[in-house]
């Protein structure tokens, strides 16, 4: 099922998994240890369109690409149709392979901007962009949005046609409206209503992809089932748990015992090392990812409040290895947490994004921002 051919325009992607662009979170280090666990197509985090017009020095960083990424994808937004076009442009002649336009994120810093779901209340703007767009770039150009504003003003039908009639080859719907917490499930029959709109309008083969709550094997094969994409995006999911990959690619539960949990979080340091380096600012980008590592464990609360303070990188990996050592190498996660599975309503990114409301400012600086 997902481990089959997706033909996206001009790409052939060996699956039919993809990683969510998640700024602050799909950097090389992320992207890589994904790529390697199974992921078919991972994401630069999403970018301001006028922060790569204007070439910010700190946007420009998070261009950054690892010889070992042979396929990468790079997401933005913005609030005009020319300056989320002009950025389409830039990105185009950057290299990247399939270029995406964020109409979704919901983080209140974005949409007051103009950006991610402030699109979903404007059809004549999405149209618009995707037009502008579709004339900057022969790559394959893709959509990521939601089902409507809120659930008294769902329009994905109307949203759908301005995306897929001005020339998408892929579109990304996200079950659930700008309005909805994680606590409100995704809404898989809306998500096919869009989809199947998509295919019905499409002058082209369109490539139809669901997202939301994808979480294990099970809720990605209902999420196939139900909505009848071709594929899953990956976005919570993943945060922490790069194994999902590897689990949805061969159907079998991936619970990592503590050798190998121990083997990808130290090669994620590695990674993180040889592009950011080691200091202060890079072993403080480390510190989300270590904790998310560490759900499923006994005791990983008191490893998360010593995580949460390290100053360098070798302090990660000093603790990564006292952890280790802690318990027997085939111990496996969730051992005494069955189920174990994150729920949907689980959000780990809460504290970057809802609470402290980062997101893509109008100077470039993308910490954060959610699925």
């Amino acid at each position: 099922m997902f481990n089959q051919p997706l033909q996206l325009g001009t790409l052939t992607l060996p699956g039919r998994v993809l990683l969510a662009p998640l700024a602050g979170v799909t950097d090389v280090a992320f992207r890589r240890i994904c790529a390697e666990l199974g992921a078919s197509l991972t994401y630069v985090e999403m970018l301001n369109s006028t922060a790569v017009s204007c070439r910010n020095k700190q946007t420009l960083k998070m261009l950054a690409r690892d010889p070992t990424e042979k396929i990468l994808g790079v997401q933005a937004t913005g609030r005009t149709p020319e300056s989320v076009a002009n950025a389409v442009e830039f990105l185009d002649a950057h290299g990247f392979d399939t270029i995406d336009i964020n109409m979704g994120c919901p983080v209140r810093k974005i949409v007051g901007s103009g950006g991610g779901s402030a699109f979903l209340k404007d059809i004549k703007r999405i149209a618009e962009t995707v037009k502008q767009c579709r004339a900057k770039t022969a790559k394959p150009l893709s959509v990521k949005c939601r089902l409507g504003f809120s659930r008294e003003e769902m329009n994905i039908e109307e949203i759908v046609d301005a995306i897929v009639g001005n020339g998408a080859d892929m579109i990304t719907i996200h079950g659930r409206t700008r309005a909805c917490d994680y606590s409100v499930p995704v809404d898989l029959p809306m998500i096919r209503r869009g989809l199947d709109r998509a295919r019905t309008v499409a002058k082209k083969r369109i490539v139809c992809v669901g997202n939301g709550d994808v979480m294990d094997f099970e809720s990605a094969e209902k999420m196939m089932r139900e909505t009848g994409s071709d594929a899953v995006m990956v976005s919570r999911g993943a945060l922490g748990n790069p194994w999902i990959f590897r689990e949805l690619l061969t159907g079998e539960r991936q619970r990592p015992t503590m050798e190998e949990w121990a083997d990808v979080a130290l090669r994620h340091l590695d990674y993180h090392e040889q592009c950011h380096g080691e200091n202060i600012h890079s072993a403080r980008q480390t510190r989300k990812h270590l904790i998310w590592y560490t759900c499923g464990f006994p005791r990983g609360n008191r490893l998360r409040e010593k995580l949460n303070t390290i100053e360098t990188i070798a302090q990660a990996r000093e603790l990564v290895r006292e952890f280790a050592r802690s318990l027997p190498k085939n111990y496996r996660r969730y051992d005494e947490n069955e189920p174990g599975a994150k729920g949907a309503a689980h959000d780990p990114k809460h504290d970057m994004d809802r609470q402290l409301d980062r997101g893509v400012g109008a100077e470039g600086i993308a910490p954060d921002a959610v699925e």
